[in-house]
């Protein structure tokens, strides 16, 4: 980014805490774009092979120590392991992690700023075997992409910019791909409505993390590309909320996907 990128993002990024302190929306287009995806929802594609609105599912916790750890392990195969058994005893296809869940596996240094941890979920995760192929939910082009692959980072990750109509603008992102799928891809490529996209990457690749898509909306880039916050400060979620609004609006998954206001 250049310095003058950054300098409007930081101004627009101020602008929304000072709306907030006002008690407004801090993105003032957010709620006209949350609108447009609520009134649009029948005619977005599924990501995956499986049907998210009716296939069984495990909706995971990971604001506590539980069965299954993700992130901060030193061992992802036997972690995958033991959720693959869960989810097959569950005979469920598909894991999920939660929006909005504050999250432990985010508290180390490397999630922190200013002393606080950027631990609440922005996104949400589907968790399934390497391999599994994801589809474009609707008509876009490719605004970009990179291989973010720093321990605990995305690994290869892709971001589409969709304008479906004059005035609407927003981005999907997804993250934790294998290294195949940022192949042959460029910037402004034309995307397509339930065409594959890319597929979920393994461990190491995806950021050493059990395989998994973290998907997720944005309405302001921010001026980055090929990366994105995928995690928000506790005491500034209320400004990332209107930023990132929580990707079920897209899934449609019936099942609570949504952590509390606390994060639990």
């Amino acid at each position: 980014m250049t310095i003058a990128t950054v300098d409007s993002a930081s101004a627009r990024f101020q602008s929304y805490i000072d709306r907030h302190a006002n008690g407004q929306e801090p993105m003032e287009d957010a709620p006209r774009l949350r609108q447009w995806i609520i009134d649009h929802q029948a005619d977005f594609a599924a990501i995956m092979d499986c049907d998210l609105k009716s296939c069984p599912k495990i909706v995971y916790d990971f604001s506590r120590n539980g069965d299954v750890v993700i992130g901060g392990t030193s061992d992802p195969a036997g972690q995958t392991e033991i959720m693959w058994q869960q989810m097959a005893d569950a005979n469920a296809p598909v894991g999920i992690g939660r929006y909005r869940e504050d999250r432990i596996c985010y508290q180390s240094e490397q999630f922190k700023n200013d002393g606080e941890a950027r631990s609440q979920h922005l996104g949400i995760d589907l968790f399934a075997p390497a391999g599994t192929p994801v589809y474009v939910p609707l008509d876009g082009v490719v605004h970009s992409f990179n291989d973010n692959n720093l321990h605990l980072d995305y690994g290869p990750t892709i971001i589409l910019e969709h304008n479906p109509e004059p005035g609407v603008t927003f981005y999907t992102l997804y993250g934790h791909l294998s290294r195949e799928s940022l192949d042959g891809l460029y910037v402004g490529q034309p995307v397509e409505k339930d065409h594959l996209l890319c597929t979920f990457g393994d461990f190491p690749i995806n950021g050493d993390w059990i395989p998994h898509l973290h998907f997720q909306i944005i309405f302001d880039m921010l001026g980055k590309k090929g990366d994105y916050f995928g995690a928000a400060k506790p005491s500034e979620w209320h400004i990332w909320e209107s930023i990132c609004p929580n990707a079920n609006l897209i899934l449609q998954m019936p099942e609570n996907v949504t952590a509390n206001r606390s994060g639990q």
